[in-house]
């Protein structure tokens, strides 16, 4: 049975004339007659009563049409989703993300890529630095918006940096320089330093940076370190230390806890770079869509950017 073969088998049924269906399908008479016969055969019933006055479905005949109609829409269903993946523009999609990105540019990215694509299904994933590498070398994740340090970390994947952040000085609102506008790292020297490990790992090979060891001149006293940012700004608050976080951390921490401040550090390389990573070899055409949409959104805010900045 073929789908061919079901086409034939409706428009004869619809027509209830085997010349006509011939004529509108650029087939003889005779070729209808064969395939309408072929699928009586597969089938071990007969679809038409036939005499030389007319051409009538039999009760199988009908059942058969209602059926035949529905194969062929989900056939045409099938295939236009197919092609439609095969474009990037249906399909599935897993983006994973680090904690804070979310209230930055993932959300900016997610909302335009539905915006685009909304038949596209995504599941978004925030979990640590680590573990987002290692769910996308196992193919668990199609995208990753992660902090990357250097090249090195990210192997043989790709890697597009998206948006650069600020970094700041976490403190408690009673300490000292919680008024002021911004801070050097070097006034930090004598303080005690709660971090995530990768921001413990960040600051130590920051200060393997000539220039930025010269601004700096001293090496901070990590105390303590946690993989979860929330439980660091309740010990921030309660007094214990302070903390490096990155700008975008601002929005989400500063509403849950009013005990703490966020100082921007002074300094040409004070920030984080936040980059999209993917597997070079990734064949899901949804992924390259998303990257479209990625380069499209950052030339957007470039572009607001530069309208809005200041003319000497």
């Amino acid at each position: 049975m073929t789908m061919n073969q079901l086409q034939y088998f409706i428009t004869a049924a619809k027509c209830l004339n085997f010349t006509e269906a011939g004529k509108q399908h650029f087939i003889s008479q005779t070729a209808i007659t064969q395939h309408i016969q072929s699928l009586e055969e597969q089938l071990g019933v007969k679809l038409f009563n036939r005499d030389k006055r007319k051409v009538e479905l039999t009760p199988a005949g009908e059942v058969f049409l209602e059926e035949a109609k529905a194969i062929l829409e989900r056939t045409r269903i099938a295939i236009d989703k197919t092609e439609r993946a095969a474009r990037g523009e249906e399909g599935f999609l897993n983006i994973g993300y680090v904690r804070g990105s979310e209230h930055s540019c993932v959300r900016d990215f997610v909302n335009a890529y539905h915006a685009g694509y909304p038949s596209i299904r995504f599941n978004l994933f925030r979990k640590p630095h680590l573990d987002l590498l290692l769910q996308l070398e196992r193919k668990k994740l199609d995208i990753v918006f992660n902090i990357c340090y250097s090249d090195s970390e990210i192997g043989e994947f790709e890697k597009k940096e998206i948006r650069k952040y600020p970094l700041c000085a976490v403190l408690p609102a009673s300490h000292p320089y919680a008024r002021l506008s911004s801070i050097r790292r070097y006034d930090l020297r004598n303080e005690q330093f709660f971090l995530t490990k990768y921001y413990e790992d960040v600051l130590a090979r920051r200060y393997e940076i000539p220039e930025n060891f010269a601004e700096s001149r001293f090496i901070p006293k990590i105390v303590g370190t946690s993989a979860d940012l929330e439980t660091i700004i309740l010990l921030v608050s309660a007094g214990i230390g302070i903390s490096i976080m990155p700008e975008y951390a601002v929005q989400y921490f500063t509403k849950m806890d009013d005990d703490v401040v966020f100082i921007p550090l002074e300094g040409p390389y004070e920030y984080i770079s936040i980059s999209a990573i993917w597997r070079k070899d990734d064949d899901n055409p949804a992924v390259h869509k998303f990257l479209e949409v990625v380069n499209q959104v950052n030339a957007r805010q470039l572009e607001k950017q530069a309208q809005v900045a200041p003319v000497n």
